[in-house]
């Protein structure tokens, strides 16, 4: 069986991984996310896309023939994708797909897809899902496929093992080893080596941090949270990516300790009870809950939660911790937050300086003087954690993804290959493969 593999996506950019391997006429690609590149945004709130075809000829869409309803392209070759987890940089595209096209993920991963849909930010569209139990083995055509769990900022996130022919691939998804469940991340190392992989893809998104001293771990985000909580008589408002449901533990623990009350955004909330949250003592903000899905209008309904209003803050501020999203900051007008106040960023969006909303959270934090802290957790391992991961996998080949200093992301006795797109590989180029120099290590002039 002849075994090749192409990169369309995911190279020298955060997210947007799309990477296909062939057997003998068949094809798995992984994943289909959208890379985050706001420097070169062409589509906006104003300007959009009328569908994939738009997205394709920009660029901003894999240009992968047969799989995308719509696009006028043609490839009758069986595929399947596999998709390690359901961040919008690895699954954005998945709404385009054709309905008959299968879609392998986690069964975590098809339970917080199916919440976003109820919420409003899924992609509501047919697909052919084949959900599966982690450490479970899939065989498809020519392929073996198994999803293997590892720690990341959303739930349901597997490595996978893939089985190719007379290859073996490990593609490492995203992962850190400071969060809850550090124990996935090393297990899935350990096993991966048992595996002896061919090619070991390995994310690189912090290639630039050496280590993590200045890492807040996902464990201390409930003292860090209570211990501004009781800093301040004024608000307190939290934003973070909600698909990250087991960050509001640290929440509720933190309105606890400093006792306030919890106010969640119903789709929030919705959202971490699908994932057996705990929402006693929690109450749902009210504002535009008229514009909610039915779905999420009727949980709601049933789960009998006291709700909190805008109107409701104002003069109260203090009694409560606030889970609130960059488009409902218009509701400040209305709360009139107290001098004291603080905001606290918890890895929500906008994401950081180099997104295009970030100037503009901060003007409105400075209209309505509310201090602004930073109190996340990475969802991605230092370069000494990735390269400590490489260390105990020792693949015969290392390619590095995922990345904007792809080229730091090396060891000089592990063989490397650095991905180039418009370039088919094959096992000839896994026994050419060198080992890096020092020098090949170090980051590329701009």
């Amino acid at each position: 069986m002849a075994t090749a593999w192409t990169f369309h996506k995911g190279i020298r950019t955060i997210g947007g991984t799309v990477i296909e391997i062939d057997v003998d006429g068949h094809r798995l690609i992984f994943d289909m996310g959208r890379g985050f590149e706001p420097g070169s945004v062409i589509f906006d709130h104003e300007l959009k896309p009328r569908g994939i075809r738009d997205l394709r000829r920009l660029g901003v869409a894999p240009a992968v023939d047969g799989i995308f309803a719509g696009d006028g392209t043609r490839d009758d070759r069986p595929t399947m994708i596999a998709v390690s987890h359901m961040h919008l940089d690895h699954m954005g595209f998945i709404p385009y797909l054709r309905a008959d096209v299968p879609v392998l993920m986690s069964e975590d991963s098809h339970r917080l897809l199916q919440a976003l849909d109820a919420v409003h930010d899924g992609p509501r569209t047919p697909l052919d899902i084949r959900a599966v139990a982690v450490d479970s083995l899939t065989s498809w055509g020519p392929f073996t496929i198994e999803c293997v769990a590892v720690d990341h900022d959303c739930p349901g996130t597997t490595a996978f093992f893939i089985t190719a022919g007379d290859l073996r691939f490990v593609y490492s998804a995203d992962l850190r080893q400071h969060g809850k469940h550090p124990d996935y991340t090393l297990d899935f190392a350990r096993r991966a080596h048992d595996f002896k992989p061919d090619v070991l893809f390995i994310e690189g998104t912090r290639a630039d941090s050496e280590d993590n001293d200045h890492t807040i771990a996902e464990t201390d985000l409930a003292q860090r949270i209570g211990d501004a909580a009781r800093s301040t008589k004024a608000g307190v408002y939290v934003l973070f990516y909600p698909r990250h449901p087991e960050r509001v533990d640290s929440f509720r623990a933190a309105a606890a300790s400093s006792e306030r009350e919890l106010v969640l955004q119903p789709a929030h909330a919705y959202i971490y009870a699908q994932f057996g949250g705990n929402l006693t003592g929690v109450s749902l903000y009210s504002a535009d809950l008229a514009a909610a899905r039915p779905e999420l209008q009727a949980w709601v309904a049933r789960s009998g939660l006291p709700s909190v209003s805008p109107e409701d803050l104002r003069g109260s501020e203090h009694r409560f911790i606030v889970d609130m999203t960059y488009p409902r900051m218009v509701d400040f007008v209305d709360i009139e937050p107290a001098a004291g106040g603080i905001f606290l960023h918890c890895n929500g969006t906008p994401l950081g300086p180099y997104d295009p909303n970030w100037n503009n959270l901060m003007h409105w934090l400075q209209t309505f003087q509310l201090d602004f802290t930073y109190v996340g957790s990475t969802g991605h391992g230092s370069r000494t954690d990735i390269l400590s991961l490489v260390t105990t996998i020792a693949p015969r080949v290392l390619m590095p993804i995922h990345s904007k200093s792809p080229e730091r992301i090396g060891l000089t006795t592990v063989p490397r290959l650095m991905p180039a797109y418009g370039r088919v590989y094959t096992k000839a180029d896994i026994d050419d493969a060198k080992c890096p120099t020092e020098a090949d290590l170090q980051p590329l002039a701009d």
